[in-house]
């Protein structure tokens, strides 16, 4: 709830006995003054505002009351917060109607900064202002109140024609999100602007090392100590399941041990949510050759695993993720452990996200499905 009136305080008088004539604005009980460039004796303001004959102080306050009230209007279509501050700056500046999607930008990288460290990682943030910088790029900065479904399919087709479906599918994600907070706060008119937008999420297909691919990366004799060296961080991170940022985080005092069992209990440096990976005997053996400091950088690790497995004789493209895929699908599929215990040495948010990695073969699903009905099989029939 907003209210404009106007006052004279004596408090203000001046050495000429005049006082300026303010604007008192109030929304929602609180109050601020404006001063006007009008001012009067504040017992003669008191008369002549109270009369009821016309005159030049209530004449100037009406106009004044009908300015606010038509800034104010204004303000409440373009869908402004209606605070203090908002109205004060808008009577001495004017309602800025050409709110484009950088100031929208502006807005919703505001609001999305401060969820950094709650529920949005710092790569996440990074990646919303890529994507709306491309929304603006693609749309030539476009006043909001102006886009139509037109410019919403003319940012797809851009976007798909320079990407892979998974990734347009990523993509497309945070552009709905950017448009759809533009709609939620009355910046961007018109509804079903996605309607005619078809997005499908083809299910990718987890690639992973196998055992006999492994052994190769653990067996070749490399042409250099540095590829050595990272054919051994290969063959940890495939150990540990870890992401490349949490595997090279690694201390020497990381390492808990609970009956007999090594492992690292930590919380992942991307979302922050916790991990339990067990250290076995040969993961121990590598983050002590090295002395607990894995020092690469990820552009480096990734460009020299294309050369360890070309020496190894690994006939797939691997990089940093492919090993941590590979952990997963082990555990999974081979080892057979739990899901939900899988998603928590993950560190996943969601035992969604471990699904992915749940694609049991044939010849598994046959022998699981064997073990767990044995007593049914190797029951013999009752003649009736």
């Amino acid at each position: 709830m907003w209210n404009i009136t106007f006052c004279c305080r004596g408090a203000k008088v001046g050495k000429d006995g005049l006082a300026p004539v303010e604007m008192v604005i109030t929304v929602d009980g609180v109050r601020s003054y404006r001063r006007l460039s009008i001012k009067v004796n504040p017992l003669e303001y008191k008369k002549l505002i109270s009369s009821k004959r016309d005159n030049y102080v209530k004449r100037y306050c009406e106009n004044e009351r009908l300015k606010a009230y038509d800034t104010i209007s204004k303000l409440e279509m373009m869908g402004y917060p209606i605070t203090i501050e908002v109205v004060k700056d808008a009577l001495i500046n004017g309602v800025n109607t050409n709110y484009s999607l950088k100031d929208l930008q502006q807005d919703f990288l505001t609001i999305s900064k401060q969820r950094v460290g709650t529920d949005l990682s710092i790569p996440c943030y990074q990646r919303y202002v890529r994507i709306t910088n491309k929304v603006i790029a693609i749309l030539d900065n476009k006043e909001c109140r102006t886009i139509t479904n037109k410019d919403i399919r003319l940012l797809a087709a851009e976007l798909r024609g320079s990407l892979q479906a998974s990734s347009f599918a990523n993509q497309w994600s945070i552009v709905k999100l950017f448009i759809n907070y533009g709609i939620n706060n009355n910046r961007i008119l018109g509804h079903n602007l996605f309607d005619s937008i078809k997005v499908e999420r083809k299910p990718k297909k987890v690639e992973y090392l196998t055992s006999d691919e492994l052994n190769k990366i653990r067996s070749t004799p490399y042409s250099s100590p540095s590829l050595q060296r990272v054919a051994d961080i290969a063959i940890l991170q495939a150990n540990l399941g870890l992401a490349y940022c949490d595997l090279v985080d690694i201390k020497r005092d990381d390492i808990q041990e609970r009956g007999g069992v090594k492992f690292i209990q930590k919380q992942r440096q991307k979302t922050g949510v916790e991990y339990i990976t067990v250290v076995n005997d040969e993961s121990l053996e590598i983050l002590e050759r090295y002395n607990f400091s894995i020092i690469i950088s990820n552009q480096a690790y990734n460009r020299f695993l294309k050369i360890v497995a070309l020496q190894a004789g690994v006939n797939k493209n691997l990089h940093s993720h492919l090993l941590r895929h590979t952990f997963a699908h082990h555990q999974l599929n081979e080892k057979h452990l739990n899901i939900a215990t899988v998603s928590k040495m993950l560190g996943h948010t969601n035992l969604k996200q471990t699904m992915h990695y749940c694609e049991k073969h044939t010849t598994t699903v046959l022998e699981e499905y064997l073990k767990a009905n044995e007593s049914l099989h190797n029951t013999p029939s009752t003649p009736m």
